[in-house]
């Protein structure tokens, strides 16, 4: 495995780098804090072991807060205009304005949609595990190389899946709002782009600066280890 492969595979986790990169966050280590030596996964996602972060991050990657928006990105660009404002009149109010985050963020994210919010955090999550010592990182590099398949399947460019992660970002900001549908039209609808432009695209570091998003994804043989785990 060459060293731009793995850097590629640990950029899936670039937005989540990005917002820490002042708390000494790297792009490229297998330590997302290469100076630190532990990272307490307690507090904001009750991780304190092995277990409990395998089966946050076997069940997020697919089953996390993209589920809510899948199939409304799958639809949109499936659907004619008339088609699309029949879909949207059966649902209620909230995911009316749920549907008008899909409409106005398609071509920014794709069919993918919110799914590298998923993906980024949990490879944050894999990278803080390795620092814990709660997996390997021979562990989490198949685990990212799972994610890889699922990114580029989904996802055109590093862009298009930076912005599924920022789109995503908003919507689970805003879900304290939605009581008040206008606050969370207001708060789905903010742009995305000055926090992009600032605290990624413009970091030399970056992944998208000197990696292609397509790139060949090498097959890697799951750990022993992991056999026990039925997910792929």
């Amino acid at each position: 495995m060459n060293q731009d492969y793995i850097d590629w595979l640990y950029g899936l986790s670039a937005p989540m780098v990005a917002l820490n990169k002042e708390c000494g966050a790297s792009y490229t280590s297998p330590f997302f804090f290469p100076e630190d030596k532990y990272t307490d996964l307690k507090k904001d996602w009750d991780i304190d072991s092995r277990e409990t972060l395998l089966a946050m991050v076997f069940n997020m990657i697919d089953n996390g807060h993209a589920p809510a928006l899948s199939n409304h990105y799958f639809m949109y660009p499936r659907l004619s205009a008339i088609d699309w404002l029949k879909y949207t009149e059966k649902h209620t109010n909230y995911q009316k304005v749920l549907l008008e985050l899909v409409e106005k963020s398609y071509l920014e994210c794709g069919v993918g949609g919110i799914r590298s919010w998923d993906y980024a955090r949990m490879g944050y999550i894999l990278r803080n595990g390795t620092t814990n010592k709660f997996i390997t990182e021979q562990e989490a590099l198949w685990i990212f190389y799972r994610i890889a398949l699922r990114a580029q399947y989904y996802y055109s460019s590093w862009q298009s899946y930076y912005s599924g992660w920022f789109i995503g970002y908003q919507y689970w900001k805003s879900l304290s709002n939605k009581e008040n549908l206008e606050i969370l039209r207001c708060e789905l609808c903010r742009s995305s782009q000055v926090w992009t432009m600032n605290k990624l695209y413009n970091n030399e570091d970056s992944p998208h600066h000197h990696l292609p998003w397509y790139i060949e994804i090498e097959e890697l043989e799951k750990p022993e280890s992991l056999m026990e785990y039925d997910w792929s």
